[in-house]
């Protein structure tokens, strides 16, 4: 159990680790559509669910009505992120609070649930939920540029955006280095890494 819940934090790393890359560089050469890149955010973390209802499923000696609540919330995610494009920026917050509350009342469910596989199934799930969060503050940006004149500005948030995917990217490669028994001083590494981007990405888009 313990080297399955190991390949699926590499696989996670490795994944996620390629499609911040594949926005990097897009972001800088200017490239990347919001509303196109919003939607790959939410596709994969679609995948995510899939997964993680499948653990559910497996969970056999769970309650009914456990079991039952969990899946309602995976219900209300999954209409959240099945939502059509959001063409222009109010839309897309609108979506984004709507998609990271139900991701919030998901996890907050779950701490009732004592599973192990599901548990391990959970935490994969909340490594993707951060590493989803912290994309959408790459595309909030893009959705920011679009509003703004100046491009000296522009060219400021693509330089110190490459400086913090690669700071992320050396967290996922430090992560994939790691045991599992070793993840919860990485995890702090990254949460505090989440939260300097969540920061940046919103002190440029209140401009």
């Amino acid at each position: 159990m313990e080297t399955n819940y190991q390949d699926q934090l590499k696989n996670w790393m490795t994944e996620w680790q390629s499609r911040f890359e594949e926005m990097r560089v897009q972001f800088t050469l200017g490239k990347m559509d919001a509303v196109d890149a919003f939607e790959k955010q939410k596709e994969q973390m679609r995948n995510a669910m899939l997964s993680l209802k499948e653990n559910l499923d497996k969970a056999t000696d769970m309650s009914e009505e456990q079991v039952q609540k969990l899946k309602i919330k995976m219900e209300e995610l999954q209409v959240q992120l099945a939502l059509g494009k959001a063409e222009g920026a109010d839309l897309f917050h609108e979506q984004k609070k709507k998609i990271e509350a139900a991701m919030d009342a998901l996890k907050a469910e779950s701490k009732n649930a004592y599973h192990k596989g599901f548990e391990q199934a959970m935490n994969v799930y909340d490594h993707n939920a951060k590493a989803f969060k912290t994309g959408i503050e790459i595309v909030q940006l893009q959705y920011a540029l679009a509003k703004m004149d100046a491009k000296d500005d522009a060219e400021k948030i693509r330089k110190e955006l490459t400086e913090k995917t690669n700071e992320m990217n050396a967290l996922f490669t430090q992560g994939q280095q790691m045991f599992v028994a070793q993840m919860e001083e990485w995890n702090k590494q990254w949460q505090a890494g989440f939260d300097k981007m969540k920061d940046w990405a919103q002190q440029w888009s209140k401009k």
